[in-house]
């Protein structure tokens, strides 16, 4: 081949590839379009959901300001706890994933066979619907967070600019560590009816290792280990811990944190496209 053949492959390999990223663009801007029109549908919905997230965080922060009265509790004191729960309230909405209960409910009524037959891939509806609903919760909790902190300096971060800048990458890696569990559990109804149930075992284990009832800093040392090398500390206390500056000044602990979120984002695709692979070859639906 000479070379002005194989410059000419190459130019149409790039027009190839601009026209496929063209139309992958045009794709999810017709999904995110329908998601959003969703979400507006059943907003009042929506807003109830929201306010309902705020219970737990809340709870855990009434109790430990409580216990802590006056004084501190494993050097957190009545300021800290507020801090420290509100950030969880944000990364908590911001990060949650429920992509569990719609794939149990399609997959074992069959409806999950008329996402298969559409020309996208099934896991890129519930993308888009992860990003319409938390740009929707993002742009009612960030604004009101700022305007409650300029009014009480106490729900103010410690964390200056590039810390929150941090937290912003360690939010986006824990909304793709989160929802890659979830679907991966929602994908077990390929083989099992109580996939919900096995993802409430886990969400179990998740409220108490993610740092989401209390700080990681208040359960034992073997407790902190596991939390802190399997895939629970990585989702919420890990970007609770930059938001609220706990982790400044601590480089290597900021370094592992992002390490460990890389790592395991890279298990969960590899389990995800087995579990995809063998789980399509056992599913037959009738209907949908």
């Amino acid at each position: 081949m000479s070379g002005r053949e194989k410059g000419l492959g190459q130019a149409a390999d790039a027009r190839t590839a601009g026209e496929a990223w063209l139309r992958f663009r045009q794709k999810y801007a017709a999904l995110l379009s329908v998601e959003w029109a969703v979400m507006l549908a059943y907003r009042s919905e929506s807003l109830i959901w929201m306010i309902g997230s705020f219970v737990q965080p809340i709870v855990s922060l009434s109790v430990w300001l409580s216990i802590a009265g006056g004084g501190t509790v494993r050097g957190y004191g009545a300021n800290d706890y507020i801090v420290y729960f509100i950030g969880v309230l944000v990364v908590e909405r911001l990060s949650r994933s429920w992509d569990v209960w719609e794939l149990d409910s399609e997959i074992r009524q069959g409806t999950f066979s008329a996402k298969l037959l559409r020309p996208f891939h099934p896991m890129h509806w519930s993308i888009a619907q992860n990003i319409v609903y938390k740009l929707f919760f993002a742009a009612l909790l960030v604004p009101s967070w700022l305007v409650l902190a300029w009014i009480w300096p106490v729900l103010r971060p410690a964390a200056d600019g590039g810390m929150i800048g941090l937290a912003v990458l360690a939010l986006l890696g824990s909304n793709v560590l989160r929802y890659l569990i979830g679907y991966e559990f929602g994908l077990l109804a390929f083989w099992t009816n109580k996939a919900t149930s096995i993802f409430a075992l886990y969400e179990g284990l998740h409220l108490f290792l993610a740092g989401r009832i209390a700080p990681l800093s208040m359960f034992p040392e073997g407790l902190v280990w596991v939390a802190s090398w399997f895939p629970f500390y990585s989702t919420v206390g890990f970007p609770v811990d930059l938001l609220t500056g706990k982790l400044a000044g601590r480089p290597d602990l900021i370094g592992q944190g992002f390490v460990q979120q890389l790592v395991w984002i890279a298990v969960l695709i590899v389990i995800f496209r087995i579990q995809w692979k063998r789980g399509l070859a056992k599913y037959s639906a009738a209907g949908g």
